[in-house]
């Protein structure tokens, strides 16, 4: 990939300067190129800019469906660096970290927190546009800042993005409140992930196998990267167990389903005890990968005995 990346760099800064660039540390890049300053991985942001121009090269020299191909090719992902492209509608046509988004609309893909990232991404205009959103690194398996550079081309966004290290203090996070389950739900899982970050897994563990911790009907739940449970407050029985072996009230494979959590989350409904009533409720639960980890937590939805769950 670094050969042919290089010959596409060295054709794409003949244009590069064409687009722009909104922020003014890569600007002097732009002004007089030769192969010698073409940007290493060592300068993130130049790097990004060019990776991009590259991709806009390729699709302008081989066409359309060159560059969609090569650029779904898992091959040509070289660490955290792949390139996105979306076609003039907003779908992805490209992703090869994420196959699944194709044919999807970007701007209906939030950020990990549910900041509307995808959105914000397609503003990029041809001098191209930065975004700042919290997304998995599929270097490291975890949750970090992203920078992604993007810009429009022929109706088409190109869009690559770097990662920057990310260990908030949990105290720092922002407060969400429970009236928006689906929003509390997803800040509880991330302040588990953030302090797991500050202080380690045993120190996780222990805080979130204390029942002091369950609030209700909250609580976090955390399986190990052989989804071997290491937290579960309401269910001490389950911790060293497979989560994957845990059945759903109906007979269904709950927990293999709840396994199947990337690093962008997943949503799984089911009916579950609430240990807030002792009832048997519709409980709608988010997880996400981090480090090999899963962390998981839900709210609850007061049905009706006949009520029939859905997974999704």
């Amino acid at each position: 990939m670094r050969n042919f990346l290089f010959i596409l760099l060295v054709v794409g800064f003949s244009t590069i300067c064409i687009t722009g660039c909104e922020r003014p540390m890569a600007q002097p890049m732009m002004d007089a190129v030769t192969p010698t300053d073409i940007p290493t991985m060592d300068d993130p942001e130049a790097f990004a800019v060019a990776f991009v121009q590259a991709a806009v090269d390729l699709y302008k020299t081989e066409g359309r469906e060159a560059a969609i191909t090569y650029y779904n090719d898992p091959m040509n992902i070289e660490g955290q660096w792949y390139v996105f492209i979306t076609d003039a509608n907003d779908m992805f046509v490209a992703h090869p970290a994420a196959p699944n988004f194709i044919g999807k609309d970007i701007k209906d893909i939030p950020s990990i927190d549910g900041a509307p990232a995808g959105a914000e991404i397609a503003m990029a205009k041809s001098v191209g546009h930065w975004t700042e959103y919290l997304w998995p690194n599929p270097n490291t398996n975890k949750l970090e800042q992203k920078r992604t550079w993007s810009i429009r081309y022929d109706g088409y966004l190109f869009a690559t993005g770097y990662y920057e290290p990310r260990k908030p203090d949990p105290a720092t996070l922002p407060t969400v409140s429970k009236d928006d389950p689906v929003a509390f739900t997803r800040a509880l899982v991330l302040e588990a992930v953030a302090r797991y970050e500050f202080a380690g897994v045993d120190a996780i563990a222990s805080y979130y196998n204390d029942p002091a911790h369950i609030e209700g009907q909250w609580y976090v739940f955390i399986t190990d990267a052989n989804d071997m449970f290491v937290a579960h407050a309401p269910r001490p029985d389950f911790i060293g167990t497979d989560l994957k072996a845990v059945l759903g009230l109906d007979g269904s494979m709950l927990g293999a389903e709840i396994a199947k959590a990337t690093g962008v989350g997943l949503w799984v409904e089911y009916l579950w005890p609430n240990p807030a009533t002792g009832m048997n409720e519709v409980k709608r639960t988010w997880s996400i990968r981090h480090d090999g980890y899963l962390f998981g937590s839900g709210y609850y939805e007061a049905v009706s005995e006949d009520a029939t769950p859905e997974t999704n």
